[in-house]
């Protein structure tokens, strides 16, 4: 090889090595700058709980609940052959439990300063309970042979058998189920918001001043 050649190629090596020295210099530089800059970013608080409360009831626990419920009548010193009105109901029912997020105000939402949003959520409550009528049936009537059947028994084993229906599925823990699956929802779609902490307080935990 020449030593016009050898020249070349030492000058690109040459030009080739400061380049690369130059690139890794700029980019620590630059990783530097980032690392010691702060970044500052305004949230409007208000614009999260406006979009909050736009989901009002949000469901989020389901049980669908068997029940045997009987409601008799009987009168003192009669017996029940002659003065009783008895009925026993087979019911099913769904309750559903869930937020309301309507109710959700702006000083229940905060930042802390690492950056956490905080967010006080209402506790989680039965929305609905509703007995499934097509599997709803009286399983037995009895009535004395002395007395007239109440026309309105049926209608009031209905309305207590809906009530132990909820009753039951609230000591099987639907609403625990409500607040953890709701605070999951929540929290997802807070991220979608542009926050990546986020931490759920109870309704009773203090407010933050504004």
């Amino acid at each position: 090889m020449s030593r016009r050649s050898i020249a070349v190629v030492a000058s690109v090596a040459f030009i080739a090595i400061f380049a690369t020295i130059a690139i890794v210099w700029w980019s620590v530089r630059r990783a530097a700058h980032e690392m010691t800059t702060p970044h500052e970013t305004a949230v409007d608080l208000s614009d999260v709980v406006t979009q909050v409360r736009e989901m009002s009831r949000l469901e989020t626990a389901a049980m669908h609940i068997v029940n045997v419920s009987t409601i008799k009548q009987s009168y003192q010193f009669v017996p029940r052959v002659l003065g009783n009105d008895e009925i026993t109901l087979y019911s099913e029912g769904d309750v559903i439990a869930g937020i309301d997020l309507s109710r959700v105000q702006r000083d229940d939402v905060w930042r802390e300063p690492d950056g956490t949003l905080v967010m006080r959520v209402p506790d989680p409550q039965v929305l609905i309970t509703r007995l499934d009528n097509s599997k709803t049936r009286v399983l037995n009537r009895n009535t004395g042979f002395l007395r007239r059947a109440d026309p309105n028994l049926e209608s009031r084993i209905r309305v207590f058998a809906e009530g132990a229906i909820r009753g039951d599925a609230m000591r099987k823990g639907i609403l625990t189920t409500a607040s953890t699956s709701g605070q999951q929802k929540l929290a997802t779609f807070v991220h979608t918001l542009g926050f990546q902490r986020v931490k759920f307080v109870s309704a009773s935990a203090a407010r933050a001043p504004l």
